[in-house]
């Protein structure tokens, strides 16, 4: 199968996955820092939220100026100083104040290097293509990073897996030249009006709005998975395998975008793979078996990778410049510091049902945005 612009869609997807590593390790990252670090679960989930709202912050600002600005050197510096604020991390983990600050720094610098990778796809041809080969990536990389982090946990510390964090952020900052050095195409500019004017459409307000809440309803439960796991006696060893079958089993979901492309349009697809995630916590809920555990996690692994891509892609074609998949991504980053912060409330007591009841009701929420997103957006075509 021919991909158009190959090379380009994949640097931009190992940046993009680097700059979301936090993310994609959420759950072994909160476990590190609970049982090498010496943080509370709350703290821990906390630390991840701080980390996401600063991405959030420096996101919205990039939306409202990404026809303007040059996102290869947006991206270069950006990682340059991710790389610092991952090393300063390292030495700090567990020292609360200082450690928060430099999450909240990465989380800056992580945030705009991410803003401009995912605006880079928007800008070529077979976009939603290229979305499915970056979803496809990061759930590989998420994979092998919940199996090696948990089972390698005690060697690894939180300083070692910060320290890998600045690694591949150097990693990234030397494929930042893949990414677009000037501003968008003449043809892309033909289809596009200012930033604000077009983000202040109904199709934009309501996709983005519930881009945010599908990664709340997502990183909640994905932020306490593994401490689920813990809950209910599965052992280190049986929750990494489960983690990594369950980031796996997303890979066939995310690349069916590359396969289909947009034939089936967007809202049909989302219905399908968000009622798949709605019932594997419905199986978690009222199972504690491994077995449940295991099938639980394939379901939010596969809903979450197959819905990513056709979300983007809903995005990218409000504006081919790339502000509403900017604005998409900062207000779905929200959305992730939004979903740990409030499952660090309602989890008290290791009440994990609660997180998993929060969870379906933000997907029904979504899915009522995202078809009046669709209705409006076929409306003004």
């Amino acid at each position: 199968m021919h991909i158009p612009h190959f090379r380009h869609f994949m640097a931009f997807s190992l940046i993009g996955s680097v700059a979301l590593m936090p993310l994609l390790v959420l759950p072994a990252m909160v476990g590190v820092l609970v049982d090498n670090a010496g943080m509370s679960e709350s703290s821990a989930g906390w630390s991840a939220s701080v980390h996401f709202l600063a991405s959030a912050a420096i996101g919205l600002l990039m939306a409202l100026r990404v026809h303007h600005v040059n996102l290869r050197q947006v991206a270069s510096f950006a990682l340059a100083f991710a790389v610092v604020a991952d090393l300063v991390s390292a030495v700090t983990a567990g020292q609360t104040i200082a450690f928060f600050a430099a999450r909240v720094v990465a989380g800056f610098m992580l945030g705009a290097a991410y803003v401009a990778t995912v605006s880079s796809f928007a800008r070529f041809d077979s976009y939603e293509r290229g979305f499915g080969v970056f979803v496809t990536l990061q759930f590989i990389i998420s994979g092998l990073g919940l199996y090696v982090v948990p089972v390698f946990a005690d060697e690894l510390g939180a300083n070692g897996l910060f320290m890998l964090f600045a690694a591949l952020d150097g990693l990234a900052l030397f494929l930042a030249r893949f990414l677009p050095a000037e501003n968008a195409s003449a043809e892309a500019r033909g289809e596009s009006g200012s930033e604000l004017k077009i983000l202040l459409t109904a199709s934009a307000v309501f996709a983005i709005i519930g881009f945010a809440l599908f990664e709340a309803a997502n990183n909640a439960q994905f932020t306490y998975i593994e401490r689920f796991g813990v809950s209910i006696d599965v052992s280190d060893q049986q929750i990494g395998v489960a983690l990594l079958i369950a980031s796996l089993i997303g890979i066939p979901g995310a690349f069916s975008i590359v396969v289909v492309g947009q034939r089936f349009g967007t809202l049909g697809p989302l219905v399908f793979g968000m009622a798949i995630a709605i019932a594997g916590l419905l199986v978690l809920i009222n199972s504690e078996s491994y077995g449940a555990y295991l099938f639980g996690g394939c379901c939010m692994g596969f809903s979450w990778a197959f819905c990513l891509p056709f979300i983007q892609s809903l995005l990218a074609t409000i504006d081919r410049k790339g502000s509403a998949i900017a604005a998409g991504t900062s207000f779905s980053t929200f959305g992730s510091a939004l979903g740990p912060g409030i499952a660090a409330i309602v989890v008290a007591g290791g009440n994990y049902a609660n997180v998993f009841m929060l969870s379906i009701g933000l997907f029904v929420i979504t899915l009522v945005l995202f078809t009046y997103a669709n209705k409006k957006r076929l409306g003004r075509l």
